[in-house]
């Protein structure tokens, strides 16, 4: 101990042993002044504390100098936590004992700091190492031709991510390059760029920010918004296309005629953007009166009804409505609270929307800066239906059938099957795939694919 630290002059007649018993027995409680009196303590010494020396740990040492570490003695009744760590003799390295230094348990020496740094870029190269040993290695490109109609949209806008000269990278969901959001909703986005890269048509690129992987799970993705990608599309067979041959194969086609094979898709497309739009928007009005919405799933039902007859921008207003009836429920006590209150929305906006249709009047209002319209949307209607801004202002269900149908199928049926028996069709998307249900005047129709409900009224014809 006299190695390192020069000791009290009050104390010199001690020896180490005596020094540790002095220290035991004041921590045990004993009366300072007995202390003081049996060691033979100057009368001058008030505090047997400030004249013992620090202690030098007999087990520990310092890494980098590999000399004894030392503290200060706490004084009788400190709790652990508060204890002072351990430092070098020699240099700044500091050891924290268990459970002491809550402020602060890492050393902060220039040693520790650069080590620390060294194990942060060694763990960086095998992270990559590996990322690159599960994804580095490339697959077969898809065909472009198999692609459909709702995935060659998404990649246009996956493309469109004003990166330029950013080589083959497409730039991930949220890259701040981006200058808009794929979809309305990260839900819906992440689903698309999850199935193009489950498809084989886009591909991990390798120098993605680590953090969006899983480590203990063989580096599968944990977060699809973070990830970066490359387009792994033929347009020749066997031959991976650039990133800009593409976009113009993309543009190209998409900005053609429409194909009668793409009519499903779009249907379901036009309806499902403009649900998470419409979604989206009473989420934000809600959260203005202080409510999380929940009802999500009864809102999606009702909103893809709506849209049958009215625009998104009319259901802005139906949305505001609704959650000023529910703020009020809340305010007024009525309410089991402000889940119930702000389940009543859906139930709002389809009254307010009927009595709209009974009296046929309709309320358009201004986009939201705060829910802007998703590149899916803009180029859906800027490129492919070349009818700009119509996917706000204008119904999808009277579009379809007073716009669309008209504009771009006539002429250009899709071909029946051929059965021998009569089948049920949805009335929009021709689709087989439906369900019906009767009672003894009225025959109700569900489409899964489009969500179309039908409805039609039987008659009696009466006798002459």
């Amino acid at each position: 101990m006299k190695r390192y630290f020069q000791w009290a002059q009050e104390i010199s007649h001690l020896s180490e042993e005596q020094v540790e018993q002095l220290y035991q027995r004041y921590l045990n409680g004993e009366k300072t002044a007995d202390l003081i009196a049996e060691y033979k303590l100057p009368d001058t010494v008030r505090s047997v504390l400030k004249v013992l020396p620090p202690i030098v740990s007999a087990d520990l040492t310092c890494p980098y100098c590999e000399l004894p570490m030392w503290m200060h003695r706490p004084s009788r009744g400190t709790p652990v936590s508060l204890r002072s760590a351990y430092k070098c003799v020699n240099c700044e390295h500091q050891y924290f004992t268990a459970g002491a230094g809550s402020r602060r348990s890492v050393c902060g020496c220039d040693a520790c700091v650069r080590l620390r740094k060294q194990q942060l870029a060694d763990q960086a190269e095998r992270d990559r190492s590996d990322l690159t040993a599960r994804y580095g290695t490339p697959s077969p490109p898809v065909p472009f031709a198999s692609l459909g109609f709702q995935q060659k949209v998404a990649l246009l806008a996956l493309l469109d991510d004003g990166g330029q000269g950013a080589g083959e990278r497409i730039a991930a969901l949220d890259a701040e390059i981006r200058g808009e959001k794929l979809t309305s909703t990260d839900a819906f986005s992440e689903e698309l760029v999850k199935g193009l890269h489950e498809a084989g048509a886009l591909q991990v690129d390798t120098a993605s920010d680590i953090r969006a992987f899983n480590r203990a799970d063989e580096y599968s993705i944990s977060t699809y918004s973070a990830v970066y990608w490359r387009a792994n599309i033929a347009l020749d067979e066997g031959v991976r296309c650039t990133r800009d041959m593409l976009y113009l194969a993309l543009y190209e086609e998409l900005s053609g005629p429409v194909l009668p094979v793409w009519k499903r898709e779009l249907y379901a497309l036009i309806f499902r953007l403009a649900r998470e739009e419409s979604i989206q928007y009473v989420h934000l009005q809600a959260n203005m009166v202080g409510m999380a919405f929940t009802a999500e799933a009864r809102a999606d039902s009702v909103i893809g009804t709506l849209l049958q007859n009215f625009s998104v921008s009319q259901i802005y207003y139906f949305a505001r409505v609704a959650v000023k009836s529910a703020a009020h429920f809340y305010a007024t006590g009525n309410s089991k609270g402000r889940t119930h209150a702000s389940n009543t929305i859906p139930r709002n906006m389809q009254s307010t929307a009927q009595l709209a249709l009974a009296e046929n009047w309709r309320k358009d209002s201004y986009r939201d800066t705060r829910v802007p319209q998703p590149a899916m949307t803009r180029l859906l209607y800027d490129v492919v239906l070349k009818d700009s801004g119509a996917g706000f202002s204008k119904s999808p269900g009277l579009f379809w059938r007073d716009e669309f149908v008209p504009r771009f199928l006539t002429g250009s049926p899709v071909a029946a099957p051929q059965v021998d028996y009569p089948q049920l069709f949805c009335r929009e998307c021709d689709s087989s795939n439906v369900d019906a249900s009767m009672d003894k005047l009225t025959l109700q129709m569900q489409c899964y694919d489009c969500a179309t409900v039908s409805k039609f009224r039987a008659y009696e014809e009466l006798p002459d």
